[in-house]
């Protein structure tokens, strides 16, 4: 079925795939010239489904003035099964988004230069995308950007940025709002007191002002230079007014340099956060909103600092810079920012992302906050994740281990992504979670938790199972997970794997029909099985843990 078709005067792009189903969302597609003199023409067919995951799509590019065309993407893996002929003037060949979902960007190039925008919405095929992937997304942005934030420092009152996580934790928005204030105090600071420099300066001056007279102004006076009227100067005449060097104080310090670079770049980085938040939303248009203030007030900053040249790249700090009074709070709060800011838009830029890995940091995220809640322990929110030091990477640490006290003096021990290599066994396992319970004087009970996004929802797989649930090999997987780590852990004397469980994005339709299926009685008589797990459908999640606990 074709799609859409995009044309201009030079190219022209067809897109096709598979025909339209009853629960297929709509196309979203957004279309932009990136030439001043071309005018692109959208034909879309009126039935035409939206673009999904783990679909293939049949595309055909060609070239109508016979000059080379290309289409290009940031992952240069989508278009691995795309194909040249005549010499670049024709594309052909499928796309397949794998597990990626959200908005993400195609580049038509005619004769070697930028043509055209292709913004497409990829869909998930296994999660409601208006409910439980945005909830998702809602739920790592919290549990993510804000441990950011308060990872190394935390910004407070009255321009100074202490070491330390803060007392609260407000959104990430006001965070950036108490930079902003700590901020403009520092330059109020400034204002007060700023650093100025002593510099040379050549003019035109009447001879009777000169105080330091230079070898270039002896050789003007000899060799009679200069303007206005004659005089008589050391019976020698010669003209009045001559240039000579006269020392002026200047704001145009390196300091200053590097706080109007700073001022720039900050103010570009929060309008592309703005820029990025395009849903239609009432948060959403909040966010925006809040962004833009925040720009309009680094623009009257700018307007604020003492009158410097900006740089086209940043001058390193000097020794003023770290030492002076409100200048020093400035290089802390800009350096905040920056790591900050950077951080916020690789996290926007995630939107476009695997679903699977996304539901795989979503379950383990999710457990480790109700094993919070259940046991009352505060999360160490600085202990499960990983940050870059140029605050583009953020992610779970694999293999960190997260310990929750419990009443009878034992503790819950949960992992993410252990790996037991060849040295411990035959052939490597990692699954995606561990969680263990220790017991004074009782050999420990570990139980294999690994985050399934497939789903098999078959009317076979159903009549089998009872309700959809993970593919058939997802459940030989958790059977050689409980198999291979129970050897493992009998031979060590540290304990036995009681169950092992897959999570996967299921939502029960009708009240307990989960508890009797198949699914839930095998993992109560054999050990192996699965749970439901989803935004705002965590029952089944918690009903366990709390036999874990019992």
């Amino acid at each position: 079925m074709r799609y859409f078709t995009l044309e201009t005067d030079h190219v022209r792009l067809i897109w096709e795939g598979p025909s339209r189903r009853p629960s297929d969302p709509p196309l979203i597609i957004e279309v932009r010239a990136l030439e001043a003199d071309v005018t692109p023409t959208l034909h879309r067919t009126a039935k035409a489904p939206g673009m999904s995951e783990q679909t293939r799509y049949r595309l055909l590019l060609e070239s109508r003035d016979g000059r080379p065309v290309a289409l290009r993407h940031p992952n240069p893996a989508l278009l691995g099964d795309l194909h040249a002929l005549e010499g670049g003037r024709l594309w052909h060949g499928t796309v397949h988004f794998g597990t990626y979902a959200g908005r993400t960007a195609f580049i038509v190039w005619h004769d070697e230069r930028p043509h055209l925008r292709l913004e497409l919405e990829i869909f998930p095929t296994r999660l409601a995308y208006r409910s439980d992937y945005e909830a998702m997304l809602a739920d790592l942005e919290a549990w993510t950007v804000e441990p950011a934030l308060r990872f190394g420092s935390g910004v407070r009152q009255r321009g100074r940025v202490l070491a330390g996580p803060p007392d609260e934790l407000p959104g990430w928005i006001a965070r950036l709002e108490t930079a902003l204030g700590a901020l403009e105090l520092a330059f109020r600071r400034i204002a007060q007191h700023p650093l100025t420099d002593v510099r040379p300066h050549r003019c035109w001056q009447p001879l009777e002002a000169v105080r330091r007279p230079d070898a270039a102004l002896h050789r003007t006076v000899q060799t009679g230079g200069g303007q206005g009227p004659e005089v008589l100067l050391a019976g020698l005449r010669t003209r009045r007014l001559h240039r000579a060097s006269r020392a002026i104080v200047t704001t145009d310090t390196p300091e200053h340099r590097w706080l109007a670079w700073q001022l720039a770049h900050t103010r570009r980085q929060v309008q592309r956060l703005a820029e990025r938040l395009t849903r239609p939303d009432t948060f959403t248009r909040t966010r925006r909103q809040a962004l833009l203030a925040m720009a309009a007030r680094l623009e009257r900053l700018q307007q604020r600092l003492p009158a410097a040249t900006l740089p086209l790249l940043p001058p390193p700090p000097t020794p003023r810079l770290l030492r002076a009074e409100g200048y020093r709070q400035a290089y802390r709060i800009f350096c905040w920012l920056r790591r900050r800011l950077s951080l916020l838009g690789g996290l926007h830029s995630f939107e476009v992302a695997q679903v699977h890995v996304l539901y795989e940091y979503w379950c383990y995220l999710t457990l480790a906050r109700l094993l919070s809640r259940r046991t009352g322990r505060l999360l160490p929110l600085h202990r499960l994740f990983t940050l870059s030091d140029d605050g583009l990477q953020l992610r779970p640490v694999r293999g960190r281990r997260l310990k929750f006290p419990l009443p009878d003096g034992g503790h819950l021990r949960l992992v993410y992504n252990p790996r037991w290599g060849t040295r411990a066994l035959l052939v490597p396992q990692q699954p995606d979670l561990l969680l263990s319970r220790f017991r004074p004087g009782v050999p420990p009970i570990h139980y294999v938790l690994d985050a399934k996004y497939r789903l098999d929802a078959s009317p076979a797989y159903v009549r089998r199972y009872g309700v959809p649930g993970p593919p058939t090999d997802a459940l030989n997987d958790l059977h050689r997970y409980r198999d291979a780590l129970s050897s493992y852990f009998a031979r060590r004397g540290s304990g036995t794997v009681a169950q092992a469980l897959a999570l996967y994005p299921y939502r029960a339709g009708e009240a307990g029909r989960f508890a009797e299926s198949r699914l839930a009685r095998a993992l109560a008589e054999d050990g192996v099985g699965a749970l439901p797990l989803l935004p705002g459908a965590t029952e089944h999640l918690e009903a366990w843990l709390r036999q874990v606990l019992a």
